[in-house]
């Protein structure tokens, strides 16, 4: 029989307190699921209320996580009044049932007496039963119906995904606004989708994609100069990375907000933001993004050594980085390559003071951007990357010459003009 709404609504919650239970003490729902001999899809089914698993796997859930007992106790008190659902549903069904919700404990079984001859023996066991277990077939079969509909559309998804990888992509070498538009359609699409009955596989895609999309119109929105819009956008990004616990999404998501924190210069904010995303993104593309940021935050205080730490991480973390959905499957914006990682290595070392390296650093991006492919180039980044060398050129005294050259030849020919 089907579960009331209360006590599937209490299996939700019960999910909900697992995985803050795990994400508190640093598992990802694969290293959970190895500990308790469970797997992932089944960690991430109980967490969302999809799947009923036995009273064990809440005692190895607390053994494991050091809850004192607390999920399986709960287990327990949502066991005992879905027991008594199937216990009064049994009273109202039949013989059958009732004898089904005693076997299963709900309902203590009466004694048996048992009479030779009398009309139980001459009746048999089965006698009245076949159509409440018609019914019961009847009942299953419309159920696993029910289930097996969706209100996606078997090319929506994929369509969606197409579309994301294309403004991800556009991004790198379009100006910014008018994608942000289209990114904001595709987001309500993707929302509109959220809100019909899908399969698990499906709502997970569409939670990656959204909080895909929400991550480049926080990205836009700091390149507009709306820091506070894009921390808004972060946030939100992280959130759908929470629901399906996307580690490089959820990454993604607390750089960004730290670039936010950063260009409001508030960079304890910064820094923590890149702590927690740390803590969901330990290895990945991802992690090389937040080791570099982490480094501009730092310069930017003035810690400079461990602004020097910083980007040796994130040079080590490049080394080995391995590709995910995110930075490398939708990719565009999202990849951070070796351009981008020179180019902010240069922003920190031009903030070090040590302009010659922030010199070969910003030349070297500068190099790496022209070497791609027009469409994949990101102009943004190289313009970024010749102020930076403009800037180490400056902070070292080279363009000194050059400029003091260029105002004598300004003030001769208005001398020139003046005479004329």
């Amino acid at each position: 029989m089907r579960e009331s709404e209360a006590v599937a609504s209490a299996r939700v919650a019960l999910g909900a307190r697992l995985a803050a239970y795990r994400r508190a003490v640093g598992h990802s729902q694969a290293e959970f699921a190895s500990l308790i001999a469970y797997s992932r899809s089944s960690i991430a089914n109980v967490e969302i209320g999809r799947q009923h698993v036995p009273g064990a796997f809440w005692t190895s859930a607390d053994e494991v996580l050091g809850t004192g007992g607390v999920l399986a106790q709960a287990n327990d008190e949502i066991e005992a009044v879905a027991g008594r659902e199937r216990a009064e549903a049994a009273c109202q069904a039949g013989p059958f049932l009732l004898a089904q919700a005693r076997s299963d404990g709900a309902l203590p079984a009466p004694p048996m007496i048992h009479v030779p001859g009398s009309a139980a023996d001459a009746s048999g066991p089965h006698d009245g039963w076949p159509d409440v277990i018609s019914a019961a077939a009847s009942d299953a079969r419309e159920h696993a119906e029910n289930a097996a509909v969706t209100g996606i559309g078997p090319g929506t998804v994929e369509q969606l995904t197409a579309d994301v990888v294309r403004l991800g992509r556009a991004y790198v070498s379009a100006p910014p606004l008018p994608l942000f538009a289209g990114m904001h359609q595709a987001l309500s699409r993707i929302q509109a989708a959220l809100g019909q009955k899908a399969y698990p596989a499906q709502a997970r895609d569409l939670n990656f994609l959204a909080g895909a999309l929400c991550g480049l119109m926080a990205n836009a929105s700091l390149d507009l100069g709306r820091e506070d819009a894009a921390d808004d956008l972060g946030r939100a990004a992280w959130t759908y990375g929470q629901i399906i616990d996307h580690g490089p999404l959820m990454g993604w998501a607390r750089g960004t907000q730290a670039l936010a924190a950063l260009w409001d210069h508030r960079y304890l904010d910064a820094l923590q933001h890149i702590e927690d995303g740390l803590i969901h993104a330990p290895a990945g593309m991802g992690t090389v993004r937040l080791h570099a940021i982490r480094a501009r935050a730092l310069a930017a205080q003035g810690d400079h050594a461990q602004a020097a730490a910083a980007i040796a991480a994130a040079a080590m973390a490049r080394t080995s980085a391995h590709p995910d959905d995110l930075h490398a499957g939708v990719a565009g914006e999202f990849a951070f390559d070796d351009a981008k990682l020179c180019y902010y290595e240069a922003l920190t070392l031009a903030d070090d003071r040590d302009p010659a390296r922030a010199e070969r650093a910003a030349a070297t991006a500068i190099r790496l951007y022209q070497s791609v492919p027009a469409r994949t180039r990101s102009y943004g980044c190289e313009a970024l990357a010749r102020v930076q060398l403009a800037r180490a050129q400056l902070m070292s005294k080279k363009l000194g010459g050059q400029l003091k050259r260029l105002a004598v030849s300004s003030r001769s020919t208005r001398s020139c003009a003046s005479a004329a």
